[in-house]
């Protein structure tokens, strides 16, 4: 028998976490140490910092989680190469300048194999065939041998697996829909029954055993599905079942023929399936509490209205890299497509929702001729169009909540992500996220993602110092990185120097199309005159922060009136307000004021003042 260390390791996360080597299987520690191995597994094949590793192990660390970690790590070593020379940058699991990377080859993972299975089971469904998308399903599932991460404890494990149930439930959900389509309506009726009656609020179920029962000349039980769905709902929720459920009740009570076994398994229309979500960050960094708000936010069991996730923050703080990280994480549970629209123009002017309600029923299939011209009805088209459907929509770049409005969707199956530098304080929202700068070990770990290892460790103060200058912000340490990447013969003492006066650093901080300067020009541009005015006049005062009564000093102005001007910029992310009554600007952005923007004569125009709150 050959030497069992040849043989690929295969580990599993869809059930109780596990590895094996061929036959045997491999001791792979207490529970904290399997927690860091399922932190590695579920970013395989990328970098995953120390400092994520405590997160997603211990809710409140204890001391010395690091040193703890670092133990985990080189007894899983151990476990997973035993006898192997402890190269920290070859192997399996690696070493690199940040923390920790679980390689990719000579092995598998279950969840991989899971999630591919899907994605082509959805290809295959969305063309009508559903044979073969009933077979990669039902392999998919195969995949799974109970709840998924059991028995590991941490932050991390407990986010996934709520993610990792409801994927499991969609695939259930698409294999017996496959079957329906393919005349099996009769057999499908005990699963429907008791998935249903283990989530009695899911509608989706509900309304496939209506239609498996009707199929299979069951009406009065359809009905009856529908009338005990309605009571869980009152009763639990509060709240009448969605539209689509409403409707297909009607169709059942009307006898609909459409519904018959020999209409509904024919092959419909393929419907268009947008994929339009920009790609994501190779080396999208830190930010996992904010990503694990966002995710919880809208997988949790939603009512009638459409979930919405708010993305708020001054510009170049990462909101949109934020937003279409997270929307990849989601799209599997939308494969009905993902759309994607940037409000803004390259100049930062508004793009009328009309545009983008005409561009997104192109990319759902409408054709030209039929879109309507009305912006109303043209709206109407849209919500009609994604009723039912399981669709991520991604609004960048917003400028105010009436732009955004236009572009919901009626339906509670889609959800939407929006960012904005406006607070966007009356959009209707499931949960915000309001983005400050990166905290200082993301930055740095950021920066050195992005120059490389060869240099950067030997100078880890020289780092901090430099992410400091860039105020923290992911477009500016981006900038400087990737400028310092490009130009080997420099030292981070150099890149220092050029960034610690004011008077240019802004023109540091700039690379090809990316530029702080423009970034903040778009935002200024927006101000009125009062506005600018007053955010240039308050720059120039030493102190870092600064109360509505001294600002009112500074400015000539009544402190209501004052503080009017205050918070209506603190709204449009060019001032921060840590306290009531206190403000300041953030590093890079008094920099702006200081050096970035005119100073034309004569403005200090006392009107229009905005009102407050």
């Amino acid at each position: 028998m050959g030497d069992r260390r040849s043989f690929p390791l295969a580990f599993a996360l869809l059930g109780t976490l596990s590895a094996r080597r061929g036959e045997e299987e491999i001791s792979l520690g207490p529970p904290q140490q399997r927690a860091v191995l399922a932190a590695l597994l579920l970013r395989r094949g990328q970098s995953v910092s120390v400092e994520e590793l405590v997160a997603a192990v211990w809710k409140d660390p204890p001391a010395g989680a690091i040193s703890v970690v670092r133990t985990y790590i080189s007894r899983l070593r151990a476990a997973l190469e035993p006898g192997r020379y402890r190269s920290r940058t070859a192997g399996l699991l690696r070493s690199t300048p940040s923390g920790y990377f679980l390689s990719k080859d000579g092995n598998s993972c279950d969840l991989e194999l899971f999630e591919r299975d899907m994605q082509t089971a959805e290809r295959r469904f969305s063309k009508a065939r559903y044979t073969e998308a009933r077979e990669l399903l039902k392999r998919a599932l195969e995949h799974w041998s109970g709840p998924p991460l059991g028995g590991l404890p941490g932050p991390l494990a407990h986010s996934e697996r709520s993610r990792l149930t409801e994927l499991r439930l969609l695939c259930q959900e698409r294999a017996l829909e496959a079957d329906m389509r393919l005349g099996q309506h009769q057999r499908v009726v005990p699963e429907l029954i008791r998935l249903t009656s283990e989530h009695p609020l899911r509608e989706r179920l509900r309304q496939l055993l209506m239609v498996a029962l009707y199929q299979g000349d069951r009406q009065a039980e359809a009905l009856a599905v529908y009338h005990d769905a309605r009571r869980a709902l009152v009763e639990q929720l509060g709240i009448e079942p969605t539209p689509p459920l409403q409707a297909l009740y009607g169709r059942i009570l009307a006898a609909d023929p459409e519904l018959l076994p020999s209409v509904w398994a024919r092959p419909a229309a393929v419907a268009a399936v947008p994929a339009q979500l920009p790609g994501d960050l190779p080396d999208f960094t830190g930010r996992t509490s904010e990503s694990d708000k966002l995710l919880a936010g809208l997988t949790a069991p939603a009512g009638l209205a459409t979930p919405v996730a708010a993305i708020t923050g001054m510009g170049g703080v990462g909101k949109s890299s934020l937003a279409v990280h997270v929307a990849h994480r989601l799209k599997e549970y939308y494969p009905d497509g993902q759309l994607y629209a940037d409000l803004a123009t390259p100049d930062g002017d508004p793009v009328p929702p009309d545009l983008v309600l005409k561009y997104f029923l192109g990319a759902l299939g409408a054709p030209a001729g039929a879109i309507p011209e009305d912006s109303d009805r043209r709206a109407a088209s849209f919500r009609s169009r994604v009723s039912g459907r399981r669709i991520l929509i991604l609004l960048d770049n917003a400028s105010d909540v009436g732009q955004v409005r236009a572009l919901l969707p009626g339906s509670s199956h889609c959800t939407v992500i929006v960012t904005s530098r406006a607070r966007l304080g009356s959009l209707p929202t499931t949960v915000r996220v309001p983005l400050a700068p990166m905290d200082i070990d993301s930055a740095a770990l950021l920066f050195t993602r992005i120059v490389g290892c060869r240099r950067t460790p030997m100078e880890p103060g020289h780092v901090r110092t430099v992410t400091h200058l860039c105020g923290l912000l992911p477009l500016a340490v981006r900038i400087v990185a990737s400028r310092h990447a490009a130009r080997p013969d420099w030292t981070l003492g150099d890149t220092i120097e050029e960034l610690r006066d004011e008077r240019t650093r802004l023109q540091e901080l700039r690379l090809d199309d990316l530029t702080v300067q423009g970034c903040f020009d778009l935002s200024y541009r927006r101000l009125t005159t009062l506005q600018a005015w007053a955010f240039r006049e308050l720059a120039a005062a030493e102190q870092q922060s600064i109360t509505g009564t001294d600002a009112a000093a500074v400015l000539g102005l009544e402190p209501a009136d004052t503080l009017r001007v205050l918070d209506s910029l603190v709204d449009v992310g060019m001032l921060e307000s840590p306290s009531y009554g206190h403000y300041r600007y953030q590093d890079v952005m008094r920099v702006f004021a200081r050096h970035g923007v005119p100073h034309p004569a004569g403005v200090g125009l006392r009107v229009g003042l905005p009102a407050r709150g």
